[in-house]
């Protein structure tokens, strides 16, 4: 099988080096041959004679920009998938390249063999899989059938024309039920919608148009959608021809990479900051105890001011506490344990703030009792926190979901209170960021923690002023080895 060619255009030779060790660290690393080029003369010259299998084209490149090779390219017809390289992420740079047609962009500092094999597969493949589908209409019928991607074919006003098994079991509709459905309503967001239209009307192609869908369950994806329109031989009718990509768990994954990171930089922050505030703190205190031996005057005034004094120092010093403790790394005692009866005992606890509050709650557990390796009291306290939130929204109704999927036990708290606002939903899980009164806002930060700790994923789904959705995946308890830890 002959290998992969890869052009690198970039006018710096040490770029050229790194990434040269990169492909060397790929685990087929023998699919793929890199070359070098550092001019844009030269790449351009190369991609016209279409010598090589896919580009990588660094932004920066002397007097031009990789765009402009980008647009230079597109406008020569070239077929072959190109990947912007950038020193650092721009989000109005990959736009454009997207928008202009490059298969990928990527920032130098976060690529890895991992993440550079992966765009290049996937350029490959997208180029692969839209040159197939306009060379001709038996080889479209078998891609369109046998893709593992979902595919639907639409008029512009939004009526399904067809749809294939991809498409079907991820919508979670029958073919008729989704043929008797306008398109739009598949859209979370009806404007997105609208924008993709206006898109497909200006372009007549669609590369990666991220937005969120709505299955028949209401479930939210987070996908991106390849299109192109044709006109059918009468010119009588615009179909566009979408591909789309889910990317729900990839964006799930990048997001607990964000927060994981972000916890890790709040760790490091609040060792250090404690340990500048503690040490003034420990003067102050000391000051205290020696003015009351001083002073010790009967002038209530005076008593009353060093008091204050007193308390506003000991309530600092909870709060530097408090601080640490939602930071710091957990030294967990893990035990197999029956997740029913952690989420009742969690229920125990807040038993008279649902009471007072006249919340109603319905539990739907799994048919069978799920066990999870967890520390006790840490998981106890993780869904009170979940749920005192809940309660602190104003819920008129709370619901939890246990069931099992793919050796993880998942765990849902919905409430159909005041949800989170778009601008909140970003810092929900900040230490003391809070929209409450009388909340310190750290049951959600220790929330966050302990799952993480606890190898699971939490994660949220808020629309404000319908409710928000938790959902808690945590790992079951390995049976084989469970039962040998059992002398027979």
């Amino acid at each position: 099988m002959k290998p992969i060619k890869v052009l690198l255009v970039d006018d710096d030779e040490d770029d050229y080096i790194l990434t040269r060790d990169i492909f060397n660290d790929i685990p087929q690393k023998e699919k793929y041959k890199l070359s070098w080029i550092n001019n844009y003369e030269e790449g351009i010259n190369a991609m016209l004679k279409s010598h090589y299998d896919v580009y990588l084209v660094d932004y920066r490149l002397g007097k031009y920009t990789g765009l402009d090779l980008l647009h230079e390219a597109i406008k020569s017809n070239v077929d072959e998938p190109i990947i912007i390289l950038t020193g650092k992420g721009d989000a109005k740079v990959d736009e454009e390249a997207l928008e202009t047609g490059a298969a990928d962009y990527l920032v130098k500092d976060q690529i890895n063999p991992y993440t550079i094999e992966r765009s290049l597969r996937y350029a490959l493949k997208s180029k692969h899989t839209i040159k197939a589908l306009r060379e001709s209409e038996n080889k479209f019928r078998i891609i369109f059938e046998r893709s593992k991607e979902p595919f639907i074919i639409m008029d512009s006003l939004g009526g399904v024309r067809d749809i294939n098994k991809a498409g079907l079991k991820f919508f979670q509709y029958s073919i008729d039920e989704i043929r008797n459905l306008n398109a739009t309503s598949l859209y979370a967001n009806k404007q997105d919608s609208l924008s993709f239209s206006e898109l497909m009307d200006e372009k007549g192609a669609v590369n990666d148009f991220e937005t969120d869908l709505i299955t028949k369950d209401k479930e939210i994806k987070k996908v991106t959608i390849s299109a192109f329109l044709q006109i059918d031989q009468h010119a009588t009718e615009e179909l566009y021809y979408c591909i789309i990509h889910d990317i729900t768990d990839r964006k799930k994954e990048e997001k607990a990479s964000v927060d994981a990171e972000k916890i890790a930089v709040t760790e490091r922050i609040a060792k250090s900051l404690a340990n500048e505030i503690r040490n003034p703190l420990s003067n102050i205190n000391l000051s205290i105890e020696q003015l009351k031996l001083d002073v010790q005057s009967e002038d209530e005034s005076v008593n009353l001011y060093i008091d204050i004094i007193q308390t506003n120092f000991e309530r600092i010093n909870l709060l530097i506490t408090d601080f640490i403790n939602s930071t710091q790394s957990l030294e967990l005692n893990i035990q197999p344990r029956a997740l029913n009866i952690l989420i009742d005992e969690s229920i125990d606890r807040i038993k008279l703030e649902i009471d007072k509050s006249r919340v109603v709650l319905n539990k739907e557990f799994n048919q069978t009792d799920l066990l999870v390796d967890v520390d006790n009291e840490r998981i106890v306290s993780t869904f009170y926190n979940i749920l005192s939130n809940a309660i602190g929204a104003f819920s008129k109704e709370i619901i939890i979901n246990v069931y099992e999927q793919n050796d993880f036990a998942i765990i849902e708290i919905i409430d159909d209170g005041e949800g989170i606002s778009v601008e909140n939903q970003a810092r929900i899980y900040e230490p003391f960021f809070t929209t409450k009164q009388k909340s310190l806002g750290l049951g959600l930060t220790n929330a966050q923690k302990s799952i993480i700790n606890h190898k699971g994923n939490l994660h949220f789904e808020s629309t404000e002023n319908q409710g928000t959705k938790f959902v808690i995946k945590l790992p079951l308890t390995n049976q084989t080895q469970l039962w040998e830890g059992f002398d027979v």
